[in-house]
């Protein structure tokens, strides 16, 4: 999942969203332009408990779990709707169950002796946003949805390729001209149909088409969520208009629904009191963007928010303050890396200097240079407090498959010049042969606006490659994080400094997207290897650990000869809240925060 906008790893028609109540629009407006955390404060029993979070994450792609793959959307996904099961606390390891009865296994019957039929006993009397109750058909319908349109940059391929035979073979949904999904685009109907059905009101099946022993953690992901069928289809249904009326409209079980969604402003979550479990502690969760690392830093120390972004730059400020407290350290799975698309797409009036070829990219020599251009070691100790590793490859040191004999790049600039030299083309202005490191060029880095982090760390980029030649010009551009995104999908960046953040924690869940033809990544910046393709795809169903364990070796070490990116940080967490908060939990598989067992004094 692309992660993350923060500087942190925490790592029927007429049904319209909620509106807020007139006192809490004003109370937002009042927080909004006087700061007044005390409205927001959680002292008296007539006070509503308010949980106020200032941090940097921009607008969403979406707020459709069959779309949204990135960290901004992801979290407010995970507040809002719910998966068959979820992790238990603060472990990765370890799930509970949340909309089905019992996490399935082979000794429970829920498994089938050979791996491939996975059966869920669902909750009764549990209820969406909108009042109606939550049954199998709503199941089956979130998963048929999400399959149906196929989004080749969305989530829908961690699912697909252990649940659909030859899924691969599948393109993306695509409209005809009155906005409905064509029969025969994405997964057609009658294929998922094989695959996943209700046997009853409260029991769903689902027939895999391969063993993978992670399919309990695949679905736990956002990807996972369940809609209200109902809802969806009183709004458009699986058509280009309930698609797009899902970008920011949610109807899920959480135990909290949107309330509010004002783009560059806020998010406004609301407790939903027919919740299934226990209500939230918290009436409401107010998240405001603010892309000033100094302005959160004042929330933060004032009181104004109960739980701020702040970067490790600031440390200092934050760490044994009074009535401020700092979570630190804990391991996570999050990876930072600079993306070279070798497939760009001029169409866009971002680019203001670049005069590279589309194809720049695909020269190994100019991608091996690149990786030698910044330092990494500096980066770290400047922007992480050190607190910092610099990765091997896509896959996180501490998870299965991280081999630690795979080398790094180290920062240096007579290597950067090596390989630039050898990076050699014919010049269609000249007709004559010449190089990179003599001819020069001039190119656009960018970054999500806010995160001063990736700012500094493109910057550190920039002084890198401009060393080595004066020919060589580099201009970097920050873009608010939606744009951002949007331009990633559309292949106008040439090179992007950005995070991944796990769906579910196996090896796999790097590979495939970073480097798989028909993967998240592999496909935007045109990577395509067939050999790799076939490891990939061998990996990840490979049911022995020795076997598979030698596979990403082989992986890992191949993709270190290719550098077709370049991995910067595994960093640790960095979490600041006030002391008058509780109940927070660091899980390295949450996209963001978790509200449901917080609270605040």
């Amino acid at each position: 999942m692309e992660g993350s906008a923060d500087t942190s790893a925490d790592a029927g028609k007429g049904k319209s969203k909620m509106k807020i109540i007139a006192i809490v629009v004003v109370a937002v407006l009042i927080i909004a332009a006087l700061g007044a955390a005390l409205l927001m404060s959680g002292g008296g029993d007539d006070e509503e408990k308010i949980l106020v979070v200032a941090t940097i994450s921009g607008n969403p792609e979406s707020l459709d779990p069959a779309v949204d793959y990135e960290t901004a959307g992801g979290e407010i996904i995970q507040n809002v709707y719910e998966t068959l099961m979820f992790y238990d606390g603060a472990s990765a390891d370890t799930l509970k169950p949340m909309l089905c009865t019992a996490v399935p296994t082979v000794a429970n019957d829920g498994v089938s002796e050979d791996g491939l039929t996975y059966t869920y006993h669902l909750r009764e009397g549990v209820k969406f946003h909108d009042g109606t109750d939550m049954t199998s058909e709503d199941v089956v319908y979130s998963y048929e949805r999400f399959l149906r349109l196929n989004d080749p940059h969305g989530p829908a391929w961690m699912v697909g390729e252990l649940l659909i035979t030859d899924y691969y073979d599948y393109d993306a949904g695509v409209y005809d001209a009155d906005g409905n999904l064509e029969a025969d685009s994405g997964v057609p109907a009658d294929v998922i149909a094989n695959h996943i059905w209700a046997k009853d009101d409260y029991t769903v099946q689902f027939n895999l088409t391969t063993t993978f022993s992670g399919w309990n953690y695949v679905i736990t992901f956002g990807v996972g969520s369940i809609v209200s069928k109902d809802y969806v289809e009183a709004n458009g249904g699986m058509t280009k208009e309930g698609y797009d009326f899902m970008f920011d409209h949610m109807c899920g079980t959480g135990a909290f629904s949107l309330g509010e969604f004002v783009p560059d402003t806020h998010f406004l979550l609301e407790r939903f009191d027919d919740y299934w479990q226990e209500p939230a502690k918290l009436d409401k969760v107010l998240i405001k963007q603010i892309p000033d690392d100094n302005t959160r830093l004042l929330m933060i120390q004032s009181g104004e928010a109960d739980v701020a972004s702040i970067p490790r730059t600031l440390r200092s400020s934050v760490v044994n303050q009074t009535g401020i407290e700092v979570t630190e350290g804990l391991g996570t799975f999050n990876v930072d890396f600079i993306g070279m698309n070798q497939a760009l797409n001029f169409n866009s009036s971002i680019l203001t200097i670049t005069d590279i070829p589309g194809d720049f990219f695909t020269d190994k020599n100019v991608r091996l240079a690149f990786a030698h251009a910044l330092n990494v070691s500096k980066l770290i100790a400047t922007q992480y407090a050190g607190a910092g590793i610099q990765p091997n490859g896509a896959i996180p040191k501490g998870m299965f498959g991280y081999d630690p004999e795979v080398p790094t790049y180290d920062y240096d600039l007579e290597a950067v010049r090596s390989h630039l030299e050898n990076a050699t083309f014919v010049d269609p202005d000249t007709n004559t042969t010449t190089n990179w490191l003599e001819h020069g060029f001039s190119l656009d880095i960018f970054y999500n606006d806010g995160n001063t982090v990736r700012q500094a760390s493109c910057a550190m980029f920039e002084q890198g490659l401009e060393a080595v030649s004066d020919n060589i010009q580099i201009k970097v551009t920050g873009l608010e994080w939606s744009q951002f995104l949007f331009n990633r999908r559309q292949g106008n960046l040439p090179v992007m400094f950005l995070g991944w953040a796990p769906d579910y924690a196996d090896p796999n869940n790097y590979m495939q997207p970073f480097f798989h033809s028909a993967g998240t990544y592999g496909s935007m910046v045109g990577y395509s290897n067939a050999t790799v393709d076939a490891l990939i795809e061998a990996a990840a169903t490979e049911t022995d650990s020795a076997t598979r364990e030698q596979l990403y070796s082989e992986l890992s070490y191949l993709m270190y000869e290719e550098c077709v990116h370049i991995w910067t940080v595994q960093a640790t967490n960095f979490h600041v809240e006030r002391t008058t908060v509780d109940g927070y939990e660091f899980n390295p598989m949450y996209s963001g925060l978790y509200y449901y067992p917080m609270d605040k004094e």
